[in-house]
């Protein structure tokens, strides 16, 4: 009876400690048990353009695992941005507000402890009033002793209708915009529920067949977990536009800082 008791709350504590993640722009592969749900919450603020802009973006996520090493997750999101915008050599405030809802689904292939390297494929489409985005991310990942290292090949292509005054009339435009992205983690587990690391990220565009930019960040990150709750904070500035020089500062912020706190039930 102590055997079979003491296995039951050995399976209950991997089950709640199961997706722990260490990181906020690298994916690791690990996916919740079937039946296991988990609320996570995401606040990304971001700063530093040529003109003044600020940004923050909140999501709020729901993930379900649905067993057969398959997760699906339904996504909430905001954002609300203040900028200084020049056209014609004058200046003006603009303040802009999404809404959008998206949809995740992640496939674990192999796992990074008991296999040679952790492998997941992932998928999400977001809807937005005048955007559609599709995502689409291979992820590697591997444990060695108290150092983790993930790594994330992105692309994601988006649709997006541009709406301009046209004399009486309002005239719309599609835009199509193909984006790459580099992540890589790495990460030293200090305790078991502390784990400090890096993060890096490069971010390509591309737009009518051309190659605008490719933007390096990269930064420090903190992990902390306890009883299936984990919060993870990340601090990224922008090193370089690897296709230019200098930084890229039109499009792309001078510094993004996300905080992502979860609770697993």
């Amino acid at each position: 009876m102590k055997k079979i008791l003491l296995l039951i709350a050995i399976m209950g504590f991997v089950k709640v400690n199961a997706q722990d993640r260490v990181f906020n722009y690298t994916y690791q592969s690990g996916v919740l048990n079937k039946g296991q749900k988990e609320i996570e919450i995401w606040s990304t603020l971001a700063s530093g353009r040529d003109n003044f802009y600020r940004s923050i973006k909140h999501r709020m996520e729901y993930e379900v695992g649905l067993g057969g090493k398959l997760q699906t997750s339904f996504y909430l999101n905001y954002r609300y941005s203040k900028s200084i915008v020049e056209e014609n050599g004058i200046q003006s405030l603009k303040n802009d507000v999404d809404y959008s809802f998206s949809n995740e689904w992640k496939l674990k292939l192999s796992d990074p402890v008991a296999n040679r390297i952790g492998s997941a494929l992932y998928f999400e489409y977001t809807l937005a009033p005048g955007e559609t985005e599709i995502e689409g991310k291979i992820i590697l990942d591997k444990q060695i002793g108290n150092f983790t290292h993930a790594f994330n090949l992105v692309g994601e292509y988006e649709f997006e209708k541009e709406f301009k005054p046209d004399g009486t009339r309002i005239k719309t435009e599609n835009e199509r915009e193909l984006k790459v992205e580099l992540n890589y983690g790495l990460s030293y587990r200090i305790k078991n529920n502390l784990s400090v690391g890096v993060e890096a990220m490069n971010q390509n565009q591309i737009a009518e067949s051309k190659w605008e930019n490719s933007v390096l960040t990269l930064g420090p990150c903190i992990s902390y977990s306890t009883n299936g709750f984990w919060v993870n904070l990340t601090v990224m500035p922008q090193i370089a536009n690897l296709k230019g020089g200098g930084l890229e500062l039109n499009e792309h912020e001078r510094l993004q800082t996300r905080l992502i706190f979860s609770y697993v039930f």
